[in-house]
């Protein structure tokens, strides 16, 4: 039996600074009827512009994913979208009054807690629910992200880099609330040493600090908590991230998932590649996958 969509009980606020921009950003979530999907709402703009959060209003994917429509734009979405994602919420309009939400300490904890605190609300539409009926692999020189028939969601993500405080991190998790929650959700975003005043010269990273990232060095890590929370947490972060940029599908996903030296732009790829069987598993006979 196909599950009905679902939105958020009440209102619920998240405020604080944008990760790259730096502004000052109050994000308002709210309840949305069926059918309207998740919508990132300008409202500094003059007519409060809405752009729906997917794959076809991506156009970004430098050091996160960024959505635009008509020349309004929202920058730095994946974790905000990952954690709906993850909460199974369909349809939800985001009130923002700057270009992107806030950053909190890097992860997705605040904004999942901030959506559970609103409560769920089920509606009286089915969700459309993806599930592939064979393998769909993605490759890329180094990267390959495939997804292979399976029961709920389940994710293995390998994140490979020539790094003495990294090497190779594996993290593999079934994806429910609970445990994205415990799991998942917490992992911070993270840059090298040696890339901060680059970000900064080209207009990146400027509401980053130690309150909000993990800094890496040849032999420790910098942050608020001079420690990582968790020994993978770099692989747990990726995972994270693609989960988020797997939510611009604009439906729930079911299947197992492995994916190995990720970042948006391949993410990106493999959701378009994936939007791309979707929509012919629709447009036949009106077959709904």
């Amino acid at each position: 039996m196909t599950p009905n969509q679902r939105t958020i009980a009440q209102e619920s606020v998240v405020s604080g600074v944008g990760l790259h921009t730096g502004n000052p950003t109050t994000m308002r979530f709210l309840p949305a009827p069926p059918d309207t999907g998740i919508v990132f709402v300008r409202t500094d703009l003059p007519g409060r512009p809405a752009i729906p959060a997917t794959i076809d209003h991506v156009i970004g994917v430098i050091r996160g994913t960024s959505l635009g429509l008509d020349g309004a734009q929202v920058h730095t979405v994946e974790h905000v979208c990952s954690a709906i994602f993850v909460l199974g919420i369909d349809n939800l309009r985001i009130e923002l009054d700057a270009n992107e939400p806030p950053v909190a300490d890097g992860s997705a904890r605040e904004f999942f807690q901030a959506l559970r605190r609103a409560g769920l609300a089920g509606q009286d539409r089915p969700k459309q629910v993806f599930s592939p009926s064979e393998p769909l692999p993605y490759r890329s020189n180094e990267t390959e992200i495939t997804l292979a028939p399976g029961p709920g969601l389940s994710i293995r993500c390998t994140l490979v880099f020539d790094h003495p405080m990294i090497g190779r991190q594996e993290a593999d998790f079934t994806i429910d609330p609970d445990t994205y929650s415990r799991e998942i959700a917490p992992a911070r975003t993270f840059c090298f040493d040696y890339e901060v005043e680059a970000l900064k010269r080209k207009g990146l990273a400027r509401g980053g600090s130690l309150d909000n990232a993990v800094v890496i060095g040849m032999d420790r890590v910098y942050n608020k908590e001079k420690t990582l929370r968790f020994p993978n947490e770099f692989a747990r972060h990726k995972m994270l991230d693609l989960i988020g940029d797997l939510s611009l599908l604009g439906r729930p996903l079911e299947g197992r998932i492995t994916a190995q030296r990720i970042g948006h732009g391949h993410n990106i790829n493999f959701v378009r590649q994936l939007a791309k069987v979707a929509g012919a598993r629709i447009s036949v006979g009106g077959e709904r996958p």
